[in-house]
């Protein structure tokens, strides 16, 4: 930064000088007669005078260069100010009118696409008691807020939160996908059955169905007391009774946009004032049963935020494993809260190398590539499901950006 003022000072001189240098050399030329001008020569020495100045000047308003960081502003750092900015609007209207439900859901749902969970239920939680026509769909995009926010997920108040959505519209999307889910994680299989079903004949996007059949084929299999596609024959199944089952690691994705919208249901975009009929994209999200310990390994990926993964199994665990049984990889931060990015392959693929990034994304406005540290986690599902059970195999780092080669994942370990 010094030789850059060294320079535009160097500069500024020689500005000034190329105006003043001739000014000064014709004055002297016309001696001490009547034509000579000392005013001229005043303002000819302001005017070259004013150039470094005026430099300066334009320069302070224009540069990307933050004075109070001393780092070079980039756009999504400019962007980010303007919504911080639009935000403290925002917050000051509402100390001004706190009643106003259309400002607290557009304060909820930019807390939502900035990831800021807690202060969207927040928000949300204020909407729905100024809510006199209680709208299923400001009711679950609190639920949403509280799945994201709470660790508990939706084993807490958010599961109630969705089956009052149910109850009030028994084809709300975000209602069936989120109530399934829950359905689902609670061994409730006609339920989830029931649920996940009807959310597939109201058209949700293409990248969900392949979950949302995933998870009815394994409820139909437990339902009809078989083990899921995909367990080892040798291996028995994993269920556990609900009351002595832990936390179950919950994969989950919601209808997004495009997503066939309840009839009459309202809901504005992120950043917008204006609603429409779709919900706003959901995500998968996936909470771990138990802390897991990770291995340190400092890994990063490229400039453009994707992560290269090498994934193997430990051979000690091998004669456990059929080929078809899946393969769950999460990206997650390392405080806890549901994941980022999830992919799916099967253990024939082992060892494995891929790539993981923000088209892996659970949520739209949820991104990988701007995470300092993540938890990655490979886990093989025995029991086929995506949510963790005893005997499941799985191995754990913690990722760092900023170092170079592959992140390796060893699978080594086993749920208890």
């Amino acid at each position: 930064m010094t030789q850059f003022w060294i320079a535009a000072l160097a500069l500024g001189l020689a500005a000034a000088a190329f105006v003043l240098v001739p000014v000064l050399l014709a004055w002297k030329r016309q001696g001490q007669g009547p034509e000579r001008s000392t005013n001229a020569l005043a303002v000819s020495i302001v005017i070259a005078l004013a150039i470094p100045v005026l430099s300066l000047m334009m320069y302070s308003h224009w540069t990307l260069w933050d004075w109070g960081t001393g780092t070079v502003q980039t756009d999504a750092s400019a962007g980010m100010h303007e919504m911080d900015a639009a935000l403290n609007a925002l917050e000051q209207r509402l100390a001004e009118n706190p009643d106003d439900l259309e400002s607290w859901l557009l304060l909820g749902r930019s807390y939502m696409s900035m990831q800021r969970f807690n202060a969207a239920a927040g928000a949300y939680r204020r909407a729905v008691a100024l809510d006199n026509t209680d709208s299923p769909q400001v009711l679950a995009d609190y639920g949403e807020a509280l799945a994201l926010s709470d660790p508990s997920g939706l084993q807490g108040e958010a599961g109630a939160i969705f089956e009052r959505v149910l109850a009030m519209s028994p084809s709300h999307p975000k209602g069936l996908w989120y109530g399934g889910i829950n359905a689902y994680e609670n061994a409730n299989w006609a339920l989830a059955d029931e649920r996940l079903s009807l959310l597939l004949t109201l058209g949700p996007p293409e990248t969900l169905v392949p979950l949302i059949q995933e998870r009815l084929e394994t409820a139909r299999a437990r339902a009809a007391g078989m083990p899921p596609a995909g367990m080892p024959p040798s291996m028995p199944s994993a269920e556990v009774p609900a009351d002595e089952a832990p936390a179950a690691d919950t994969v989950a994705s919601g209808p997004a946009e495009g997503a066939v919208p309840e009839p009459g249901a309202t809901d504005p975009e992120p950043g917008s004032a204006e609603q429409d009929a779709e919900p706003a994209a959901e995500v998968v999200a996936v909470v771990e049963p138990e802390p897991v310990e990770p291995d340190d390994a400092g890994m990063a990926g490229g400039d453009d935020g994707v992560i290269d993964l090498e994934i193997s199994l430990d051979p000690s665990l091998a004669e456990r494993v059929s080929n078809g049984t899946p393969v769950f990889i999460i990206a997650r931060n390392p405080a806890g809260g549901p994941p980022l990015a999830v992919i799916r392959a099967t253990a024939s693929e082992l060892p494995m190398a891929v790539e993981m990034g923000d088209a892996n994304a659970m949520m739209d406005g949820v991104t990988i590539s701007d995470q300092a540290e993540l938890e990655l986690i490979a886990r093989v599902s025995l029991s086929g499901s995506p949510a963790q059970r005893p005997g499941d195999l799985y191995g754990a780092v913690n990722y760092t950006r900023g170092s170079s080669g592959p992140t390796r994942i060893r699978i080594d370990r086993v749920a208890e």
